[in-house]
């Protein structure tokens, strides 16, 4: 534990707030996380962006349970970018999983101190007193202090290492169904967005950038747009050499987005296209083809894969599936402020890694980090696309070029058309079934747009395009997987579940065909290959965890109990299944459907049994979910990206829809009860979401989908 520095009593040095707000005065602050105040006030520093995913309520619930005090008395804080804080990134569903232990240490180190202050002003045996309520309690009298009354005592204290946590089974706080402590504010419109977060006197930036991916400003003419009501400036931007920061373009700068706006409208700029043209959706297409046939790269190969399918009464099952580039389109668009002086930068705004942004602007500048002050305000949204810092750094380059405060706003055709986009891809997948109808060798082949080399030419290609540990690995005696890159100029990242949100469908929809080749139930297919008993099997993504075949399983007849699974669905409705372990957490679906016309349907129903260990906060748990859920159903419906002569072909929600109220089905949750250390769950939902969908449309028309989104027709 970190201790913050005191002087006397009531002064904390180094404690930062989000100045948002104005907090009260500090009195004892143990360590970076929490503050209590001699007024009663309990201030609750919430240490990570927040993009929807709840942390800015979860986290703080974590410290509340240790620290023993009511939710109601709790006031949290959005806290500044901090070394003192660790890691503050938003991205792979870790935010509570890593901070889970270190936030309950925080909470009970605070505890501690607070019981001992009052132990010895009442010359009592530390077992002798206890917390609960924000007061402190002699067992002899009942007598009671209040953590107020404690907190200039508690502050001459020195933390002890190790403080004693509580049992799952003790919990008051953690588990609760929380309301979000922003809730309020945003039905009201007072929550602060980075949209919201422009400060007076700032220019408001919109950016003419080049339509073509890895193009260039040849000639500009902006003689047009500084004729434009509010245009103050043009500024020329050159692209970045580092494909993750700015690309080319031409900024507009105005006292209003309106006149941002129309100054953009109105410049003339003739672009160098370097040979991005020659890309389209069909040249990557070919290239896929071309690739599934001569793999570059094996990335595992367990057994005799070649053998098993020319043993004697082998039968082959074979499918190639396809997925487009998706748009992450969160609802608030790009934007992000900056304001660069000599001395300093301020920047703020919508970011899922506010770390790369404070080296990104000290990089951009030359300013030492210490002197970048990053404070992060809600996002309208993440899902990985604000895990890149491109906008960040456009709103810098602009500030220090200007002199001035700048906001950079994109619009829904910018944010459709300059995203970082999830991978295009082509998996061949062949199976093997032996004389007894049992899988006996899988193999797949997989040809991408891969994200991680565009970001760094040095990673492995093949790096979340396949995973080489994903089920069914480890329960087929032989398998391989194979994979080719595919050389590309389109930017492209991390989308919700990242490689996942492909991987998952093509896995669980072959294993679906798979199942029907052998006369077998899917679900009762899945329960043979996990076996009985309790198996640790690697899987390497994100960070190494290991999955249990018995924690899988009992999600699997957990989700075929409570769907009815093994029963005969009503008449009319077609069920699908799928399963998933990533990041931690265990995840079954049963999505049940109605055909409404030859090819047309309805989801009534999507069924989802969640094994993510403590579940912090029942109500955000469940909105996480349910939002995994929906966007799963998004992409799966409606959604792809084009590329035609090098440029993005859709532009805003009429060709790049998200899903409508009149699409959206029941959602039924269930939790595994659990005391198994909190996994990831913000992207859990999503990946399983397109398979059991494509499996119920095959129960009830009998085709097969290979190709996102949804054509029946």
């Amino acid at each position: 534990m970190q201790t913050a520095a005191l002087l006397g009593t009531g002064l904390v040095i180094g404690f930062r707030l989000d100045d948002s707000t104005a907090a009260p005065p500090a009195t004892f602050s143990p360590n970076a996380f929490l503050s209590i105040g001699s007024d009663g006030s309990i201030v609750l520093m919430a240490k990570n962006p927040e993009i929807g995913q709840g942390v800015k309520t979860s986290l703080p619930q974590i410290i509340a349970e240790e620290l023993e005090v009511p939710w109601t008395m709790v006031q949290v804080r959005q806290a500044l970018l901090d070394e003192k804080y660790g890691d503050q990134g938003a991205g792979g569903s870790t935010s509570v999983k890593t901070n889970f232990t270190a936030l309950r240490q925080a909470g009970a180190s605070a505890r501690e101190m607070l019981v001992e202050a009052a132990a010895r002003r009442w010359n009592l045996p530390l077992n002798r007193c206890a917390a609960r309520e924000a007061k402190v309690y002699r067992s002899d009298t009942g007598a009671s202090l209040t953590y107020a009354e404690l907190a200039q005592d508690a502050a001459k204290l020195s933390p002890r290492a190790n403080p004693k946590l509580k049992a799952p089974k003790q919990f008051k706080v953690i588990g609760q169904p929380l309301p979000g402590v922003d809730v309020r504010a945003i039905v009201r419109g007072q929550a602060e967005f980075g949209i919201d977060a422009r400060p007076a006197g700032a220019l408001v930036a919109c950016i003419e950038r080049c339509p073509v991916f890895g193009g260039a400003v040849r000639s500009v003419d902006d003689s047009a747009a500084l004729k434009v009501p509010g245009v103050v400036r043009v500024i020329r931007l050159d692209a970045s050499s580092r494909p993750t920061r700015n690309g080319a373009g031409v900024a507009v700068l105005a006292t209003s987005t309106w006149a941002a706006m129309q100054g953009r409208r109105a410049l003339k700029v003739e672009w160098d296209t370097r040979g991005g043209e020659t890309e389209s959706t069909a040249s990557l297409r070919a290239q896929f083809e071309r690739n599934l046939a001569n793999p570059a790269v094996v990335v595992r190969n367990d057994g005799d894969t070649a053998g098993a399918f020319a043993a004697p009464g082998a039968r082959a099952i074979e499918a190639v599936y396809e997925v487009p580039l998706l748009a992450h389109v969160p609802m608030e668009p790009m934007n992000y402020t900056a304001h660069v002086r000599a001395d300093g930068a301020d920047v703020w705004g919508p970011t899922q890694v506010p770390d790369d942004v404070q080296r990104a602007t000290a990089d951009l500048t030359g300013l030492p980090l210490d002197k970048v002050t990053v404070r992060m305000t809600r996002s309208g949204g993440g899902f990985g696309r604000r895990l890149v810092v491109d906008y960040a750094c456009e709103a810098v380059l602009l500030s220090k070029a200007s002199g001035q405060p700048v906001q950079v706003v994109w619009t829904r055709e910018d944010d459709v058309r300059h995203d970082f986009y999830r991978p295009a891809g082509m998996y061949r997948l062949r199976a093997a079934l032996d004389g007894q109808q049992r899988l006996t060798a899988w193999d797949v082949t997989g040809s991408t747009t891969p994200r991680r080399a565009f970001a760094n030419p040095a990673s492995p290609p093949f790096a979340t395009e396949v995973f080489p540990d994903a089920f069914p690995a480890g329960l087929v005696p032989h398998l391989r997987v194979a994979y080719t890159p595919v050389v590309s100029k389109i930017p492209r990242g991390a989308l919700r579940a990242p490689g996942h949100n492909a991987t998952c469908w093509v896995d669980q929809s072959f294993l679906d065909e798979v199942a029907h080749a052998a006369h077998k139930d899917p679900v009762a297919l899945r329960l043979e290959l996990l076996g009985t008993g309790d198996r640790e099997l690697p899987f390497r993504d994100h960070g190494g965890p290991m999955w249990s075949t018995a924690r899988m399983r009992h999600v699997i007849e957990l989700a075929a109990e409570r769907s009815g699974w093994r029963r005969p669905a009503a008449k009319g409705v077609y069920r699908g299944f799928a399963c998933h372990f990533m990041f931690g957490a265990y995840v079954a679906e049963v999505v049940s459907l109605r055909m409404t016309g030859p090819n047309a349907f309805k989801v009534d129903e999507v069924l989802a049994v969640v094994d993510c260990g403590i579940v912090v906060n029942r109500s955000g748990a469940l909105n996480q979910i349910e939002g995994g859920i929906m966007d799963g159903l998004s992409v799966a419906l409606n959604q792809r990206i084009d590329i035609d002569a090098g440029r993005v072909v859709q532009g805003n929600f009429n060709d790049y829809p998200v899903l409508r109220m009149h699409e959206a089905p029941r959602i039924v949750t269930h939790f595994v009860d659990s005391t198994a250390h909190p996994e990831g769950l913000g992207e859990m939902s999503t990946p399983p979401l397109a398979p059991a969908l494509c499996n119920a449309l095959f129960a009830a028309t009998g085709k097969r989908i290979r190709q996102l989104p949804i054509r029946l027709g």
